[in-house]
């Protein structure tokens, strides 16, 4: 309570912090954030249902099932919340981390996370927690015993970075890449790798820059990070830089390649296809070295990388007797992850007479530049081999039909996923991307529903034949 300024009437121990309702577990801190669309006072009681030992309000909510006595009375909960995440950061002696950038970064946090966790402690940003709440929710749950830290920093216009950057005070930013994602919010594209380079105000003094290159903003991220006295490395797939491939040989389930890692030549196998995993995995290693964690323990850990869902992972599906490859892509889209969904895409097995299908959703948030830049994939769904694309959006479907792909225009209803576990063939390999806001994932989940239900009334069918034999 003294660190948020709160006024409360009893004492408690809290082990975690939440600020959704239905996240809560026996044992945590609610904290009631109001939002535009959402006010967490509304959900107060449920909270203490739920087992929360404490709630963080800056209203009155005590009631009949409220207890008084274990609200803490804050003048602004998200005050407090960044108020909380400044604490964990001062009071941790961890190295901490920031990632940020056009796209992977929720990859690249993961693959942080599980790189240096074989080192020592180590606490990172859960699922896409990298807003102005999700940034010091994720600082605040950082236990004291913590090491390494790596915490995502995203942005949807100017200044957001900057603000995370300066409560997050990391020794290492990580910019990934950068590319025309939010573009709806900016002038020009050059803005955006402006903003990304905020995160360079929040880096601590003799702090280390590690910045993709691999775009035609590098010089703009190189430049930012120099007026602000701070050294940098540059990563590159596919040109000179610090952290490089010297040798690389792409599979259709994995990369293995040879590395120069800032002096340090090291030889590893990449768990997931594609070139943006090489990016993420030379970032990851730059990163691990620049902490001083242990590069042989990280390389292992790059090796057994498993995707998270909806940013790659890969499924088995049969219907009938269709044995098929979905690869789950579902968890939003801007130019560079689309383009980066095809070329996995590319990679993905075929047999026989499969084909490689592209079930795709219109990008969002990209302004009046939008219609150009969808059409710039019409080279890429050409050049990676897509045979034919199910487009859930007026911009896709116009992308396909101008790279001269079969393509049909579908609406979003009840039946889409059913309609296309049977428009499956055997040997197919089909990619699921798209806006979030088009309901993908949605899409992705009720197909490998079916694909269980199928499974289980299969296994069925098969026991009962055993039986009627005996």
């Amino acid at each position: 309570m003294a660190t948020c300024g709160g006024a409360g009437a009893q004492p408690w121990y809290a082990d975690g912090v939440q600020t959704d309702s239905r996240d809560v577990l026996p044992g945590d801190l609610f904290v009631a954030l109001k939002g535009k669309r959402q006010d967490g006072h509304d959900h107060v009681a449920e909270a203490f249902a739920r087992g929360a030992v404490a709630a963080l309000v800056c209203e009155d909510v005590a009631g009949k099932d409220v207890p008084a006595l274990r609200l803490v009375h804050v003048p602004d909960t998200l005050a407090a919340l960044r108020a909380m995440g400044a604490q964990a950061r001062r009071r941790a002696p961890a190295k901490i981390l920031a990632v940020t950038g056009s796209a992977g970064k929720t990859s690249v946090v993961q693959a942080l996370r599980q790189a240096l966790e074989r080192t020592d402690a180590t606490h990172a940003s859960i699922k896409s927690f990298n807003n102005h709440v999700g940034v010091p929710l994720s600082l605040a749950r950082m236990p004291r015993h913590s090491r390494f830290g790596v915490f995502e920093l995203g942005m949807n216009a100017p200044g957001e970075i900057e603000a995370s950057a300066k409560l997050v005070s990391p020794d290492i930013a990580i910019v990934t890449a950068i590319g025309a994602a939010h573009a709806a919010n900016f002038k020009k594209l050059s803005d955006i790798a402006r903003s990304k380079a905020e995160v360079f105000e929040g880096l601590a003094k003799g702090g280390l820059a590690i910045l993709g290159v691999d775009h035609e903003w590098a010089d703009v991220l190189k430049s930012e990070a120099k007026a602000r006295g701070h050294d940098f490395l540059t990563v590159s797939v596919t040109g000179e830089a610090d952290v490089k491939p010297l040798r690389m040989t792409e599979h259709g389930n994995c990369t293995c390649l040879t590395a120069d890692v800032a002096g340090t030549t090291i030889t590893y196998k990449v768990g997931q296809p594609g070139r943006e995993w090489v990016l993420n995995s030379l970032l990851v290693l730059a990163g691990v070295k620049a902490a001083e964690g242990d590069l042989g323990h990280a390389a292992l850990a790059l090796a057994r990388l498993q995707a998270e869902p909806g940013r790659g992972r890969v499924h088995a599906l049969q219907f009938g007797h269709a044995r098929c490859t979905l690869i789950d892509d579902s968890y939003n889209a801007n130019p560079l992850s689309m383009k980066a969904a095809l070329r996995r895409l590319s990679l993905a097995p075929t047999k026989g007479f499969g084909r490689r299908i592209a079930v795709l959703s219109d990008m969002r948030e990209l302004g009046k530049k939008s219609d150009e830049i969808h059409l710039k994939l019409v080279r890429d769904l050409q050049r990676f081999g897509v045979d034919k694309v199910i487009a859930f959006g007026q911009r896709m479907a116009k992308v396909g039909r101008a790279a001269e792909i079969n393509t049909e225009r579908w609406e979003m209803d009840k039946n889409s996923a059913r309609n296309i576990a049977e428009m499956l063939r055997d040997g197919d390999a089909i990619m699921v991307k798209g806006a979030n806001s088009a309901g993908l994932g949605l899409l992705v989940s009720e197909l490998l529903e079916i694909n269980e239900r199928e499974a289980a009334d299969d296994s069925a069918d098969r026991m009962l034949g055993v039986r009627h034999a005996l």
